[in-house]
């Protein structure tokens, strides 16, 4: 983890809190997490990276931009922990590829939302224009189709924590849930919680395929033809 008086969640630095005095800091032994997209409603799922294994670690202090001070410490494992340290290993591996499936699956559907509204935006522009019908027709279906994907990661039918009851959670939903499970207690994930990760996985991936083929494709196909009949991107009325 990195923390910073300046913050960036670009650079994944938090902000870190600096009072006249002196200051009290506790880092909670996690490391980056997947995205949660804003206004993401999920039922019972965790997004959370793991605690760190214990071990040997070091903290670094820098004072605009230099290395003030490096400390070394150590995280000993809690006596009463229900594995050793291998399966907390074991548990923190999983988690963590739990989280990378679920963050590319939510960067995906950022970056759906994001071509959509340009979809929606070319459609209402050019609803009136016959010239580009086919093109028009060209930028729904592509819509439809990311929509589609989308609607296979995530439940988009979520606007309140009470929906989840009334609709069925989806593919990134039940990963994230098995990131609760398995991060319940000190001990490492279950034949059935691997079987049952490398399967959601898989449909994960299948639907990310889906994806990086309109994207390579599709989205190309459809800005050759746009570009080659020299439309106006900004009309001013």
């Amino acid at each position: 983890q990195k923390f910073s008086t300046k913050k960036d969640d670009e650079k994944n630095i938090k902000e870190l809190k600096v009072e006249k005095g002196a200051n009290y800091h506790t880092w909670d032994m996690r490391g980056k997490g997947a995205e949660r997209l804003d206004g993401m409603i999920l039922w019972w799922a965790s997004t959370d990276a793991p605690q760190a294994v214990p071990g040997q670690y070091k903290v670094v202090l820098e004072i605009e931009g230099q290395t003030a001070l490096i400390q070394n410490f150590t995280i000993v494992p809690d006596k009463n922990a229900e594995t050793d340290v291998a399966g907390m290993q074991r548990q923190f591996d999983f988690v963590t590829d739990v989280n990378k499936t679920v963050d590319k699956a939510h960067q995906s559907i950022k970056n759906i939302r994001k071509i959509n509204t340009q979809l929606a935006a070319f459609q209402k522009q050019y609803k009136d224009n016959e010239s580009v019908t086919a093109l028009v027709e060209k930028a729904k279906n592509l819509s439809e189709q990311f929509s589609e994907i989308e609607k296979a990661l995530y439940q988009t039918q979520n606007k309140s924590g009470q929906d989840p009851l009334n609709f069925p959670i989806k593919l990134t939903n039940k990963l994230a849930h098995l990131n609760s499970l398995v991060s319940m207690d000190d001990f490492p994930p279950t034949r059935q919680d691997v079987a049952v990760k490398n399967e959601l996985t898989q449909q994960v991936n299948a639907e990310l395929v889906k994806f990086d083929t309109l994207i390579s494709s599709e989205i190309k196909a459809f800005n050759t033809a746009f570009n080659s009949k020299q439309l106006n991107y900004l009309i001013v009325e």
